[in-house]
C-alpha cells in the first residue's frame, strides 16, 4: 500500500465576513503561474452557509483543484508514479505556496492545517482484508476503520476503507454534465455494472488542530506546516503506517 495517489492540504481560518469575489482577481494574480484555466466564484452572501465553497479552480489536466469557502480553503493534487521524496517536495513547495497567496490577499488568521495522503492496495476482499486485521469474524459488505494518535502538537490519524470500483457503461450523450454522469450510478442497479476492481482505501493524515484545541490564541503557521512536513516523511518513508495492520 505504497502509492500514493492524492494529497488534500487544507487551511482553517477564521471566518471571513465578506464575499471572496472582492479580492479574486487579486487571488488570480498571486497564483496565475499554477493555474491555466480561469477561477469560478458565486455571487453568495458572507452571512450563511460557511462551508459552501465560493472560489474554485481546476488546471485543464485536472492535476490540481483549489476551493475557497468562508472559512476553510483546500488543495487536491492528483499524484502519478511519484516517488515519496517527489511527493514530500510537492507537498511543501504547494502548502507554502497556498498559505503565501492566501495570508497576502486575505489577511487570514490560520487557525489550523491538514495534509492528506490517500493510498490505495488492491484485494481480491476489501472487506475481509480490513476484518482479518480487526479480527472480526463476521461477513460485512463495507468496513472501516480509524486510529488516530497525538504526537506533539499533532493529530495522525490512519483510516482504512474497503472500496470497488465499478464500469458502468453509460453512453456520453453530448453536452451531459460529470456531475449528471455520477448521478446517474445513484438510480443504476450494480447488477447492471461491471466491477473493475477492488480496493483498500488508506489515508495518512496530519494536522495542528490539537495545538489549536489546547493552546490560547493559537495561530497555525510556516514553522507548524514544516513540523508536519518532516513527520509525515517520516509516516511514509518508513511506511509506520503499515503498524496500522498489527493492531
Amino acid at each position: 500500500m505504497d502509492k500514493i495517489k492524492n494529497i488534500l492540504i487544507s487551511y482553517w481560518f477564521s471566518k471571513i465576513d465578506y464575499n471572496h469575489k472582492e479580492k479574486v482577481e487579486e487571488l488570480e494574480n498571486e497564483l496565475g503561474n499554477t493555474f491555466d484555466t480561469p477561477f469560478m466564484y458565486n455571487e453568495e452572501v458572507a452571512t450563511h452557509l460557511f462551508s459552501m465553497p465560493r472560489i474554485q479552480v481546476m488546471t485543464q489536466n485536472k492535476s490540481l483543484l483549489f476551493q475557497m469557502s468562508l472559512i476553510n480553503a483546500s488543495v487536491i493534487i492528483n499524484v502519478d508514479n511519484l516517488d515519496n521524496d517527489d511527493v514530500i517536495l510537492l507537498i511543501n513547495n504547494y502548502a507554502q505556496l497556498f498559505y503565501d497567496a492566501l495570508k497576502e490577499v486575505y489577511d487570514l488568521k490560520f487557525l489550523y492545517t491538514s495534509i492528506k495522503l490517500e493510498m490505495d492496495k488492491e484485494t481480491k476482499d476489501s472487506s475481509k482484508y480490513i476484518g482479518d486485521i480487526l479480527k472480526i469474524d463476521e461477513s460485512y459488505e463495507d468496513v472501516s476503520f480509524k486510529r488516530g494518535l497525538i504526537k506533539d502538537d499533532y493529530y495522525i490519524n490512519y483510516i482504512l476503507n474497503s472500496g470497488r470500483e465499478y464500469d458502468f457503461k453509460f453512453t456520453r450523450e453530448e453536452n451531459v454534465l460529470e456531475q449528471d454522469m455520477f448521478d446517474q450510478t445513484m438510480i443504476t442497479p450494480l447488477k447492471d455494472a461491471h466491477k473493475k476492481r477492488e480496493f483498500v482505501q488508506m489515508f495518512v493524515e496530519i494536522n495542528d488542530r490539537y495545538a489549536f484545541n489546547t493552546i490560547d490564541e493559537y495561530s497555525s503557521g510556516k514553522d507548524s506546516i514544516r513540523g508536519m512536513i518532516i513527520e509525515l516523511k517520516e509516516i511514509i518513508n518508513k511506511k509506520l503506517y503499515n503498524e496500522i495492520e498489527k493492531k
